[in-house]
């Protein structure tokens, strides 16, 4: 079991929280009960960003052996299938192929390379930027469902969830690549060894933190319930 530091989960539990406030708005647009908020101008991907550094740099510090790393790369894409499985069903003009768990998923055995203490720092950061470069050159390249994972979908393709590997498991490289400076060998570095003991304040956010793929998988859900109760007639002249 790795080591767990509560600014790491404070940050992880922050830019969950963000990820619900936007799916909130998100389900309160998509059902037609409010209007002013606009999923097109108003993009998530500053929390996903966040949440998806925060994976790679966690990698770090589970210090896992390869096959444990493995192991959780596949339960993060079970339960991924099961998000395109029920997203599908509901959903099916825009359900999610490979969104933010996917990736993560994937990203966790891709990663695996990089995550042994004899890979230096800069590796996985200047495979990260190269990635994140590379994503600028596919843009507007048309691919096919095989390709959708690397960020070449085809024309017409649309998800209410898309995190390919091309940018953002570069983001995630560059995670990793965090978690080896500030917390070499799955300790913290000389400067963040003087930070405190945790503040109460943060209790709530680092219990969201250490929690967060339970509550990935059952925020939507939840939110799409409540505004259900709240607003019956909008949810099922959508659904139905």
């Amino acid at each position: 079991m790795g080591a767990r530091y509560y600014e790491v989960d404070a940050v992880r539990g922050t830019a969950l929280l963000l990820m619900v406030l936007y799916h909130i708005l998100f389900c309160l647009y998509f059902f037609g009960i409010i209007r002013w908020f606009d999923p097109q101008a108003v993009s998530g991907a500053a929390g996903a960003a966040v949440f998806i550094f925060i994976a790679g740099l966690s990698l770090i510090l589970a210090g896992r052996k390869p096959a444990r790393t493995v192991k959780r790369g596949l339960q993060l894409l079970f339960f991924a299938l099961i998000i395109t499985a029920v997203t599908g069903i509901i959903y099916p003009q825009g359900f999610v192929v490979f969104g933010i768990l996917h990736l993560i998923g994937c990203g966790t055995i891709l990663a695996i390379p990089f995550l042994s203490g004899k890979v230096q720092w800069f590796i996985p950061a200047v495979s990260g930027i190269g990635i994140i470069i590379l994503s600028c050159f596919l843009q507007g390249v048309s691919g096919n469902l095989l390709l959708l994972p690397f960020g070449m979908p085809y024309p017409g393709f649309t998800s209410i969830d898309y995190e390919p590997l091309i940018p953002w498991f570069g983001v995630m490289l560059l995670g990793v690549s965090a978690g080896k400076i500030l917390y070499p060998a799955g300790k913290r570095c000389t400067f963040l060894s003087r930070l405190p003991e945790m503040p109460t304040v943060l209790r709530p956010l680092c219990f969201a933190g250490r929690h967060t793929l339970l509550i990935y998988l059952l925020h939507v859900p939840v939110i799409i319930l409540g505004v259900f109760l709240l607003f019956p007639d909008a949810v099922l002249s959508v659904l139905f």
